[in-house]
């Protein structure tokens, strides 16, 4: 699914895959709408993310034919050899023949 290979890619800088409405929370960061949401994620401190999931489900989130899915994996930044642990959870909501992301929720699992 293109999306969901969007916002495993982080940074996620497709606008196409989020609107006005969509909201991201980085860590403690709530960002909300496209232009947003893209500058916190071109302005992480890092150039190079190469992700493994661990884990992905998904399931009917709404009527309207949203899903909701939850990923945890790991992954390597720039040259850091030691992977770290993630969590993600993010909606998708149907928009025609495709989806956006209306919520995604990222954090790094410490210790």
């Amino acid at each position: 699914m293109h999306v969901l290979d969007q916002i495993l890619s982080i940074p996620a800088t497709n606008s196409s895959d989020q609107r006005d409405s969509s909201m991201l929370t980085f860590e403690t960061a709530a960002i909300q709408g496209v232009s947003g949401i893209i500058e916190k994620l071109t302005s992480l401190p890092f150039a190079k993310v190469i992700h493994k999931v661990g884990t992905l489900d998904a399931q009917p989130s709404s009527e309207q034919g949203g899903i909701l899915v939850m990923v945890t994996g790991a992954l390597l930044v720039d040259e850091e050899q030691r992977p770290m642990n993630y969590s993600q959870a993010f909606q998708l909501l149907p928009d025609g023949q495709s989806y956006y992301v209306f919520n995604d929720v990222f954090r790094l699992i410490y210790g």
